[in-house]
């Protein structure tokens, strides 16, 4: 019986050994690179099918503009709660913190982050959520979550940070609750109608995955180089119908309530840019 355990022992050390020799051999000869993730407006109202029949549905901003069959929404503002930021290497298969077989793959990421505090510019311009010296490897996906700023961490320094986001975000936006994603505000004029302003507070939690095409080798070749993701909030507010929602109904200074926005958000994150 202890010949047997040994046999067990010694096959998962060759396990674990193949495992990081793997490892290594995707990770390249060259050297990390500096690696920042960017989030940016990009509007392609043709993406979004027949809300486009009439013609141009979306005008990059400030303010962004988007015109429906049953009025326009005028979007002025967009924020974010961003968080759990990461790349995915190809191979996926490294060992865990605990060095066990059983983690294989747990600790292949790189990149990861705490929440950040988007305030989305219209006009297109890039807006920098981090920068991370990232190991030399073949890269697949990035991955991000869209959360509230609930603290259920059980680790101080997460709670710590989740702390000096929300003094952030309330010192921008005091009424935020605990339990809002995201904020949009701007009016919603309806065809023959007069412009009512809105305040929208998002709830999402989500976990976006987004492959990169062609996959991103870091091997040192270059100094520095930038993974922007593009976002076109017209596919979030342009329905299939051609009409735009109409936000007014979701105003939480006259509702009290927020817009549930889980399965909407995912489809608005589509490309990632990659420069350098």
């Amino acid at each position: 019986m202890n010949i047997e355990i040994e046999k067990y022992r010694v096959g998962l050390i060759a396990v674990a050994v193949s495992m990081v020799a793997a490892c290594s051999e995707s990770s390249g000869v060259g050297g990390p690179e500096n690696v920042g993730i960017l989030f940016q407006v990009a509007s392609s109202p043709s993406a979004v099918g027949p809300a486009a029949v009439a013609g141009p549905a979306g005008v990059a901003g400030p303010p962004l503009v988007l015109s429906g069959t049953n009025g326009t929404l005028t979007i002025d503002e967009i924020r974010l709660v961003v968080s759990e930021i990461e790349l995915e290497r190809i191979d996926d298969s490294c060992l865990g913190d605990d060095d066990s077989v059983d983690d294989l793959g747990d600790d292949c990421e790189e990149f990861e982050t705490g929440p950040e505090f988007l305030d989305l510019p219209l006009d297109g311009t890039p807006v920098e959520v981090g920068t991370s010296l990232v190991p030399s490897g073949t890269y697949e996906e990035l991955e991000f979550e869209i959360e509230d700023l609930e603290d259920d961490e059980d680790d101080a320094a997460e709670g710590a940070l989740i702390a000096a986001v929300r003094a952030e975000i309330l010192a921008a936006i005091p009424d935020w609750p605990d339990e809002a994603s995201g904020f949009v505000s701007g009016t919603f004029t309806p065809t023959s109608g007069a412009p009512t302003q809105f305040r929208v507070f998002l709830k999402a939690e989500i976990e976006i995955e987004m492959e990169l095409l062609p996959n991103v080798v870091i091997d040192g070749g270059v100094a520095s180089r930038d993974l922007t993701v593009d976002i076109e909030p017209e596919i979030w507010f342009l329905q299939p119908d051609g009409s735009v929602v109409d936000l007014t109904q979701y105003d939480y200074d006259t509702t009290g309530q927020m817009l549930e926005f889980d399965v909407e958000f995912e489809h608005g994150f589509t490309k990632i840019e990659v420069e350098g």
